[in-house]
């Protein structure tokens, strides 16, 4: 017989341990799937908090196309009418909106603007077509924004601080609210003064949220 060693082979056993000590300290840790990238798969609902991210490591070239739409940024949402109403009510009326509905935080303010073609026929020297805006919680009295005097062609008005509307776009602004955090939808309302028969048109409406 040689005097060679003889060659250790590891029993079953010990190779059973071996695996089994492996897997204890391997925990469960999971390799992702890819090179150099993480999957919405990868990450469980609500583990990534603002406080997680690193001041500008999130840049436009991140974002993917259509990922980010209006209602997820504090932007200007609009409706339009287009159809041409009427009315002879003294009292605002509801002539079909526009309406527009946004949600306010917290100290946010609300910023609206709004454009209608308006006319009044007959009626008396004080004749007109008024336009109104509403909102059942912080404007429940329909406050008078715009007005066109009678007998006057059909023109543009433009909501402006502090008057019934101008017939400039120029000089045309928006009105700001500071209604308490909320939903809130906001409309356009129509009457009309003197006995007149009141129209409007191409009616628009802006609302948008400023935190």
């Amino acid at each position: 017989m040689g005097s060679g060693k003889r060659r250790f082979v590891p029993s079953p056993a010990i190779v059973l341990a071996m695996v089994a000590l492996i897997v204890a300290m391997a925990g469960s840790a999971v390799a992702l799937k890819g090179t150099n990238s993480v999957k919405s798969n990868d990450i469980k609902n609500g583990a990534v908090k603002t406080s997680k991210i690193a001041k500008d490591a999130v840049t436009g070239a991140k974002v993917a196309n259509g990922a980010i739409t209006a209602p997820d940024l504090d932007v200007f949402r609009d409706s339009f009418a287009a159809d041409l109403v009427s009315t002879t009510s003294g009292p605002p009326a509801d002539l079909g909106g526009p309406s527009v509905t946004v949600t306010v935080p917290e100290g946010g303010l609300v910023n609206i603007y709004a454009r209608v073609e308006a006319a009044a026929t007959g009626g008396g020297g004080d004749g007109a077509a008024q336009v109104h805006l509403y909102e059942p919680t912080v404007l429940a009295d329909t406050p008078q924004v715009m007005t066109a005097a009678t007998n006057n062609p059909v023109a543009g008005r433009y909501t402006s601080p502090g008057t019934n509307g101008v017939a400039s776009m120029v000089r045309g602004g928006m009105l700001t609210l500071s209604p308490p955090a909320g939903t809130y939808t906001f409309s356009l309302r129509y009457s009309q003064a003197g006995g007149a028969t009141a129209s409007f048109q191409n009616r628009r409406l802006w609302v948008g949220v400023v935190n």
